[in-house]
């Protein structure tokens, strides 16, 4: 008779041995899940701060050289003025000057010339790759160089005046010009022999025809007034500078 009752006290300890078991599991998974959630929000936190302090940086840094653009402007205006009003000398120096700032694309600019937009491809996709029927920064480059060497005088992208320094590359689904992100459609405004210029993008088998291999538009007009705005960024020059100014301090040193 004493066996049976044994065994069933053995049965329920090992019951509640399991019950504790479990338990003791489930409160220790929970902790880790709130340790891991914890973990998790302190990180997301953290990146946020630091999203926002570089965020806050880059802005400090636009606006300083906003007004680092905006006094470069004014002294410009200066010594323009005081140009004007001396001799036949300071008035050479100005024009030299107007010239210069021309050349530089620090100025706006009218003249004849073609304007080109280009807008991705509608058509049904075939090669499997969505990335062929987009625009890219290739496209666009190759765009603009066949402008330059049928003799732009001024071009600019989207607004964006285009120079030496400028950049044009994809960043994801927009393209980064002079800084700034801009999405299709492209425009371009070019300066030149508007002939010129629309004959070398629409020559046989030349960037219009490869374009249009994958359904890319490209629309092509030309005018007899275009008008392109001045470059907005700065230029500095961190490394390159005037060569005799470089052999007059290697003969100091």
């Amino acid at each position: 008779m004493s066996r049976p009752v044994r065994d069933k006290q053995r049965g329920s300890s090992l019951a509640v041995a399991a019950v504790f078991v479990i338990v003791g599991y489930l409160l220790a998974s929970q902790l880790e899940s709130v340790e891991t959630n914890s973990l998790a929000a302190a990180a997301n936190s953290l990146r946020l701060e630091t999203l926002q302090e570089l965020y806050n940086q880059e802005t400090g840094k636009t606006e300083s050289l906003e007004q680092q653009i905006l006094q470069l402007q004014q002294d410009l205006e200066r010594y323009r003025t005081a140009a004007s009003e001396g001799s036949a000398q300071g008035e050479a120096l100005r024009a030299e000057v107007e010239q210069l700032e021309l050349l530089a694309g620090l100025t706006e600019v009218s003249g004849p010339g073609v304007s080109v937009i280009l807008s991705d491809s509608t058509a049904v996709n075939t090669s499997g790759d969505e990335a062929d029927y987009l625009i890219h920064d290739s496209d666009l480059l190759t765009v603009v160089n066949e402008l330059r060497s049928a003799g732009a005088e001024a071009v600019s992208l989207n607004g964006e005046r285009l120079l030496a320094t400028s950049e044009i590359r994809c960043t994801g689904a927009v393209v980064t010009v002079n800084g700034r992100q801009y999405a299709a459609p492209y425009v371009i405004f070019a300066i030149g022999d508007a002939n010129t210029l629309y004959n070398a993008l629409t020559m046989r088998n030349g960037v219009v025809d490869v374009l249009g291999q994958w359904k890319i538009k490209v629309q092509i007009n030309a005018s007899e007034e275009l008008t392109i705005p001045q470059y907005r960024g700065t230029i500095e020059h961190q490394y390159a500078r005037p060569a005799d100014q470089l052999g007059e301090e290697e003969g100091v040193g």
